[in-house]
């Protein structure tokens, strides 16, 4: 007997010592070679983003390994283990080392006083991550349901910013000018770039206003027992997505666009009787919707509920809701930029000095 305990003993440990060995295979070691590759290419020139290349490789490398799993007729043990390793170790660790350096980089640089300088292939990083976002989108090019939650709603989005925007910012800015109030040119106007990092933080205002009015709204509904999203959880989270679409077309024209041109056009607000000058901005009620707290928490919270618990799954919803959100946002935005900004800047300068509601700088 004393013998058969022994051999059960043995028995457990070498199945734990195989578990653990594939682990430090394919996840944990794979993972930290990524963060020491990332964190050593991040290092090479500091002061000039080269963590920028980390990050959009870490993206790509996980969007395309991911995606070749999916297409390709793996039969092999070792190269789906490879796969996934890519795409849930390589390519993760690889971004987490590129987020952590570009903190430490900019953390000292602004301690020293000293700005980074702009890394040589950053116009066209953006590119490459918009490729990434939409390599795992890849197998469904062919379905209507790629066209009609992704591509149509990007081409809408930024149409809609393209022909209101404008009009819109234009619109507030004049009627803020009356009595002792006047709009004054301070500095030139600054029109947006189309800079990886510039297309990703502008991406978040859409993002993020989309993601708190739908889930700000479904809280209130659900206080009053009104399920809006119901059905099954990929159901309710293709609801919730579908509706902060909607949101993000509508309302961020707003809490994006136009808040762009407004610090973009170098103009303040002066009122000449309590000599208080400041810059245009938003409602406040509009700028707490993309607030951090409700961008991270909201959603989390929305999945975790319609996931009844379930933690993997609710991980899972919130993947897909968030790339989707994303993709979209991000499209928009840089369809904005490239192609828009540049020309509204111009024109609500133009009309508001043909009005006469644009003084020169204050001697």
């Amino acid at each position: 007997m004393e013998f058969g305990a022994l051999r059960g003993w043995f028995m457990v440990l070498a199945g734990w010592f195989a578990w653990l060995a594939r682990v430090l295979q394919f996840d944990v070691g794979p993972a930290a070679m990524g963060f020491g590759l990332g964190w050593l290419v991040s290092g090479l020139h500091p002061m000039r983003k080269w963590y920028l290349y980390v990050v959009t490789a870490g993206l790509l490398v996980s969007t395309s390994s991911f995606t070749a799993s999916a297409l390709l007729p793996v039969e092999s043990y070792i190269a789906s283990a490879v796969l996934l390793s890519l795409t849930w170790a390589v390519g993760p660790s690889l971004l987490t080392s590129g987020v952590l350096s570009a903190v430490v980089v900019n953390r000292r640089a602004y301690k020293h006083g000293v700005k980074p300088l702009p890394n040589p292939h950053e116009d066209n990083l953006d590119i490459i991550v918009l490729l990434a976002l939409y390599t795992p989108l890849l197998p469904i090019m062919t379905s209507q349901a790629f066209y009609v939650r992704y591509l149509l709603p990007a081409v809408v989005t930024w149409v809609f910013w393209h022909f209101l925007a404008d009009r819109l910012a234009f619109y507030l800015l004049a009627r803020r000018v009356g009595g002792s109030v006047q709009l004054v040119a301070v500095e030139p106007p600054s029109p947006e770039e189309t800079t990886l990092m510039n297309v990703v933080s502008r991406s978040y205002y859409p993002m993020a206003f989309g993601i708190g009015v739908t889930t700000t709204v479904t809280s209130v509904l659900d206080l009053l027992n009104i399920k809006v999203f119901g059905g099954d959880p990929f159901a309710a989270t293709a609801g919730a997505a579908l509706a902060s679409i909607a949101a993000i077309a509508a309302g961020s024209l707003y809490v994006g666009p136009v808040l762009w041109l407004f610090e973009d056009l170098g103009i303040r607000i002066f009122d000449r009787a309590s000599r208080v000058m400041k810059p245009p901005g938003i409602h406040s009620l509009a700028d707490e919707m993309v607030e951090i707290y409700t961008f991270i928490f909201a959603p989390i919270g929305m999945t975790f509920a319609v996931a009844d618990g379930d933690l993997l799954l609710a991980l899972l919803l919130l993947g897909l809701l968030f790339h989707l959100l994303i993709t979209i946002s991000m499209t928009s935005t840089y369809l904005y930029l490239r192609f828009s900004a540049k020309t509204h800047v111009n024109d609500v300068l133009r009309k508001l000095a043909v009005k006469g509601l644009l003084s020169p700088p204050l001697p």
